[in-house]
């Protein structure tokens, strides 16, 4: 597992007619695509999460050197230099005092209701009390910034809902085909 020694950062550039959102959606979009070839070395952090409940208008792409360089040519080469300000490779600061480490969070929608009603009817125990009991329960989830993405393997439109935690201390580990991680986490400043 290698180092997150450098990183580059994508800042969304303002459009009249594409919203700041889509910009971000449309770079994860891109990034997911290439960051499975760096198995698992690729971490990003959204310096700006929370802002008006979205992921923010910039993400930091950590990695080692060689890594940070090769994804800027390959995001460079798919044309996102259209859409953000692609920095160029620079040494994380010596003097960290915060990681962040960024998760995944799968919201249970209409679907998980019915495979449940599905499910405890063969069993016999669905009741209209379980249903708006599940109703309360999904109504009440909480809401984290997110960003709305098409599967490449399925061509399916999906949300990706994540969450941040923050921390004291470092953790290593891997990153996710998203550049997130259960464990692992990214320097913040």
């Amino acid at each position: 597992m290698s180092e997150l020694t450098h990183y580059i950062e994508l800042k969304a550039i303002p459009q009249v007619d594409i919203l700041q959102t889509d910009v971000i959606a449309h770079s994860l979009q891109i990034l997911h695509k290439f960051l499975p070839l760096y198995q698992g070395e690729i971490g990003l952090d959204f310096p700006a999460y929370g802002l008006g409940r979205t992921l923010g208008g910039i993400i930091r792409v950590f990695g080692n050197e060689q890594h940070c360089t090769q994804i800027k040519t390959q995001l460079i080469g798919e044309g996102l230099q259209d859409y953000v300000l692609i920095t160029s490779v620079t040494p994380v600061p010596e003097e960290i005092v915060e990681y962040y480490r960024y998760q995944r969070v799968h919201r249970k929608g209409q679907s998980a209701i019915r495979r449940t009603e599905k499910f405890l009817t063969q069993q016999g125990k669905w009741t209209e009390d379980v249903r708006k009991e599940m109703l309360i329960h999904q109504q009440n989830q909480k809401t984290f910034p997110h960003v709305k993405l098409k599967s490449s393997s399925t061509k399916q439109h999906f949300v990706l809902a994540i969450r941040q935690f923050r921390l004291a201390e470092p953790a290593s580990g891997l990153f996710n085909a998203y550049g997130l991680s259960q464990v692992a986490t990214v320097p913040h400043f």
